[in-house]
């Protein structure tokens, strides 16, 4: 175990397990950013429509490494997430996704509530893979090998430095892992040349990461305007979190008393 800190985005101090045969760590307490170009099709869907709309199938230059997977990309920071986006010709209009992984919080809204399993991709020749991807060079039949021994394993994300960003990491969540992420904040910023508009909508607050779980039912309508969108307190992803939510309120009673 080790009680130092592996990955950038994640906090100091916190116990850090590893695989004796590979790469792959075992831990929590992390902050996780994406951005997204701003469409206008974005307007009057809630919180919770665009930060599960970041999980996707993959169909692009990965795909040949993570054939038939869903997949979610994330950054160590706000500046990083830009930089990736601005590479591939983004505009000035950003949607900023602040993500963590759901069983650090002090009370988690999510039933699974196991530690990160990540797999540092940098140490075992998966960042040449997706360098290599990256620049539209075919996977090799030793490389599908590796990938399939390393997958044993059942990794949530991996990790890999980005290009865009000097010094900056890259994360791909895999399905499993994406469901152990919770959303803390999303920011809309306009950039116009008058300093444009822009507001937030937070789903969780201060250093223990308590949640506001009704804040996923919100959504942004012209000049970066929020509304409520009271159908999603029916939903089922808001029952789920509303459900496990009372459990760790009535745990953290438990232990107080």
């Amino acid at each position: 175990m080790n009680l130092g800190r592996e990955f950038i985005s994640q906090d100091i101090g916190r116990p850090t397990y590893k695989d004796k045969e590979f790469p792959i760590y075992v831990t929590d307490e992390f902050r996780f950013y994406r951005c997204v170009e701003f469409k206008d099709e974005f307007y009057g869907k809630t919180a919770s429509e665009l930060f599960n709309g970041n999980l996707r199938e993959c169909n692009g230059r990965y795909s040949s490494l993570f054939p038939r997977q869903k997949l979610s990309y994330w950054a160590d920071s706000p500046a990083t997430a830009r930089a990736e986006i601005k590479k591939h010709g983004a505009g000035n209009n950003i949607l900023t996704f602040w993500a963590y992984d759901d069983a650090s919080s002090t009370f988690p809204t999510l039933p699974n509530q196991e530690p990160l399993i990540i797999l540092d991709g940098r140490k075992c020749g998966i960042q040449k893979l997706i360098d290599n991807a990256d620049n539209n060079t075919k996977i090799s039949h030793e490389d599908k090998q590796l990938l399939a021994e390393l997958f044993k394993k059942n990794p949530d994300c991996l990790v890999y430095d980005s290009h865009a960003k000097k010094g900056g990491e890259n994360y791909i969540f895999f399905e499993k892992g994406f469901q152990k992420l919770s959303l803390r904040q999303l920011s809309l910023r306009f950039g116009n040349s008058d300093g444009g508009n822009h507001n937030q909508i937070v789903c969780a607050f201060g250093a223990d990461y308590s949640p506001l779980i009704k804040s996923y039912g919100k959504y942004f309508v012209h000049k970066a305007k929020v509304m409520m969108n009271n159908s999603y307190l029916k939903t089922e992803e808001y029952i789920l979190r509303k459900t496990t939510l009372e459990k760790s309120h009535r745990k953290m009673q438990e232990k107080i008393q």
